[in-house]
């Protein structure tokens, strides 16, 4: 209905957007140095930020920018797993020897996760909403990336969850896991001139008007969206819906208040 109401083709605030098409934010290129970074050193990274900040989009952009001759990604989403399931996912996903012991199953991955190394693929495990990851499955992670008496790091390992995950490696029981963090980021989220710049940018590459959004409305949207990605995308794309409905071509500050009513 969008589309064809503003004569767009495609859904400009889509999270189908081709990685390629993403907006370098400064947020962003700050993240992606310290990937860039730690993907020739390696080591954990531990990413945090709001709800919507844009972490698992950028992190699908800079994936997208990995060879895969050169590098092996494991995405790890389901975060609620006891330990065992966690290696269980892991080390089918490395290839190693199924098992059925935990000790078992925890050296063959740690072998397969090196097979991986040697052969010159850049093992990168990637966490995505680690706050979830239970305690007992956090302590683990030490363990598990202990190779050679704690004296060499043969992958990337990327814990991105929300801020209350930096408290939690802060705590006295997992302060270990915290001492291990090589580098770590707080995403922020966009000042105006970038969602300014991010609205424009979306809208552009669907083929919109630049007077699609009236200025009032561009000023709402960074109002009430406070520069979060998520509800950037979420009460523009339902302002849009609006003024179809209404058959009208031109999005103002009411829209985009009566949008925000629905989050």
């Amino acid at each position: 209905m969008i589309e064809s109401a503003f004569n767009l083709r495609c859904l400009p605030f889509a999270k189908t957007i081709k990685p390629a098409d993403l907006l370098e934010t400064a947020p962003m290129r700050e993240l992606l140095a310290r990937l860039e970074h730690l993907r020739k050193h390696r080591g954990l990274f531990l990413l945090t930020g709001a709800p919507g900040a844009g972490k698992t989009t950028a992190l699908r952009g800079w994936v997208d920018t990995l060879p895969e001759t050169s590098h092996k990604v494991v995405y790890v989403t389901l975060t609620t797993v006891s330990p065992c399931d966690l290696y269980f996912f892991l080390n089918d996903a490395f290839g190693g020897q199924q098992a059925y012991r935990k000790s078992i199953l925890f050296t063959n991955l740690q072998t397969a996760i090196r097979d991986t190394a040697d052969t010159r693929r850049l093992p990168v495990l990637i966490f995505d909403d680690a706050h979830h990851l239970p305690t007992k499955t956090l302590l683990e992670l030490p363990m598990l990336l202990n190779f050679e008496m704690d004296s060499f790091d043969p992958a990337l390992v990327i814990l991105s969850g929300h801020e209350q995950l930096a408290a939690r490696l802060r705590s006295p029981l997992l302060r270990h896991l915290d001492q291990r963090i090589a580098l770590r980021y707080e995403m922020a989220a966009l000042d105006d001139a970038a969602t300014r710049a991010y609205l424009a940018h979306r809208l552009r590459l669907a083929g919109a008007k630049e007077d699609i959004l009236d200025p009032s409305a561009v000023t709402a949207i960074c109002q009430v969206t406070r520069g979060i990605h998520r509800l950037i995308d979420r009460i523009t794309t339902d302002a849009l819906t609006l003024v179809a409905l209404d058959n009208r071509q031109t999005v103002t500050d009411e829209d985009v208040f009566n949008a925000s009513k629905t989050i």
